[in-house]
């Protein structure tokens, strides 16, 4: 099951002119983000795949029904409202069994999932707070790391905050040096130090939305140097500038890591922006 999982290229921003920026496209990952890193990896320490079950409203479930699909097991996802149009179509083509809920809840819908699981003889996939789902994201840090062998700036967006706090553990572990930086969307933005909101967000990276970032990935906080909030303009114009230049629809909630970016300054210093999904029909 592992051989799906790929090392990510990268591209070069020179192409506009900032050649101390680089994009690690896992948007090419399996399923088209990179979930699938952490789901394969904790599915690899798991017995007696009857089936998979999870909660999601985006790529998490779209990678869990995928891998399924490939593993020739069913698959229940358990979503909401706030799922867009275009997730729920792959979803609906995966095969996958979809049980959408009223509530927006994170907790809720993972009891629900829990509770599918646990009645169907299925495992539950987990989307945080698990060691092995965790060190499968954290090998996009690795990967980084090993590629450049100096200080470097990354750039992750952070949704529930798993693969924030996963990359900048490992990335602080392999170089104090280097500098982590979240990207969140101001129109839902809810890191200020630590101070949490939950606004009602139409952002276009509205795949970051989770109601509610888990206390467990609070931790990131310990490794990450800075949070930036970015507009929709700046999402918009890197979604323009990635299409353009890559031939590549980018999520608004992976671009927004190249809007980040380009807000710092232009050095000598390397800055990768990792881009964590893409739209495909």
């Amino acid at each position: 099951m592992k051989d799906i999982i790929k090392k990510t290229d990268y591209r070069s921003m020179g192409c506009i002119g900032r050649p101390d920026i680089y994009l690690k496209f896992e948007c090419n990952q399996f399923a088209n983000s990179f979930k699938a890193r952490g789901i394969v990896n904790f599915l690899t320490y798991c017995d007696n795949l009857n089936g998979l079950v999870t909660f999601t409203t985006g790529n998490h479930g779209i990678a869990v029904a995928l891998i399924a699909q490939k593993l020739q097991i069913p698959a229940v996802v358990v979503t909401t409202d706030k799922i867009n149009s275009h997730k729920r179509t792959i979803l609906e083509h995966s095969g996958a069994l979809i049980r959408q809920i009223a509530s927006n809840n994170l907790e809720e819908g993972i009891t629900i999932a829990k509770r599918i699981a646990c009645e169907f003889n299925y495992t539950f996939v987990p989307l945080y707070d698990d060691n092995n789902l965790l060190n499968g994201y954290s090998e996009i840090g690795n990967e980084i790391c090993k590629d450049f062998k100096k200080d470097v700036t990354v750039f992750f967006p952070i949704g529930s905050g798993s693969l924030l706090y996963a990359n900048a553990r490992m990335i602080k572990s392999i170089n104090p040096n280097n500098t982590v930086v979240g990207v969140e969307p101001m129109l839902y933005r809810r890191i200020d130090t630590i101070k949490l909101s939950t606004n009602p967000s139409s952002s276009l990276a509205d795949s970051l939305s989770i109601d509610r970032i888990p206390k467990s990935n609070l931790e990131f906080t310990k490794y990450t140097d800075s949070i930036l909030a970015i507009d929709e303009d700046e999402i918009l114009e890197s979604i323009k500038i990635i299409n353009r230049n890559f031939n590549l629809v980018a999520e608004g909630s992976g671009a927004i890591t190249l809007a980040a970016a380009l807000k710092s300054g232009q050095n000598n210093s390397i800055k990768v922006a990792v881009i964590t999904g893409k739209n495909c029909v």
